[in-house]
């Protein structure tokens, strides 16, 4: 049975790589480094992770240290924006605004819902660990965040968000906490 959740915010991307895709940074890369610092003392069992390069990149060091594989799940993955947006926070509030808005061949955030709710029932039903990471996107962490907490995470928390950033999930209380972020 899971006790904690650590929810990790991948740390900063490449800015530079217009895609969902994006690799982690080089400063992204040491704060990384800095993660492993910070759950010193902690009971990792399991890390899993979204399939893209800075969630993975995000907890190499952290699998590294702790000799734990890190599991790939494909619906912790980010949304779908469908082209590149310069005004990422005024195409975000659209979205917070309407869960059911979204570009031409990008997800809704309904959508984004549909798919990390049961990944992430799907990792609470199969672990054996007390205490699992998942390494994810702020978008789609933010999206199941406003379900865990019956939607009292909203687009304001997703606003304060940074890169990394860690929320602990106490799964028998149902309690999200923001423990960790970068300032």
């Amino acid at each position: 049975m899971v006790n904690t959740v650590y929810f990790v915010r991948h740390a900063t991307r490449d800015h530079t790589v217009k895609s969902d895709t994006a690799p982690l940074s080089g400063k992204g890369r040491q704060e990384a480094e800095d993660l492993v610092k910070w759950f010193e003392g902690k009971q990792v069992d399991t890390i899993y992770a979204s399939p893209y390069a800075r969630t993975l990149e995000t907890v190499v060091p952290l699998a590294r240290t702790t000799h734990i594989n890190i599991q790939v799940v494909d619906g912790l993955r980010e949304r779908v924006i469908g082209e590149w947006v310069d005004d990422f926070y005024t195409y975000a509030a659209k979205q917070w605004m309407n869960f059911d808005y979204r570009l031409p061949g990008g997800e809704s955030l309904k959508q984004v819902q549909q798919r990390i709710i049961p990944s992430f029932q799907d990792i609470l039903s199969q672990e054996k660990g007390q205490n699992i990471v998942i390494s994810g996107h702020g978008t789609s962490l933010a999206v199941l965040f406003h379900t865990l907490t019956g939607g009292t995470f909203a687009y304001e928390q997703f606003k304060q968000m940074t890169m990394p950033d860690v929320y602990t999930y106490d799964v028998d209380t149902k309690v999200l906490k923001r423990t960790y972020f970068n300032s």
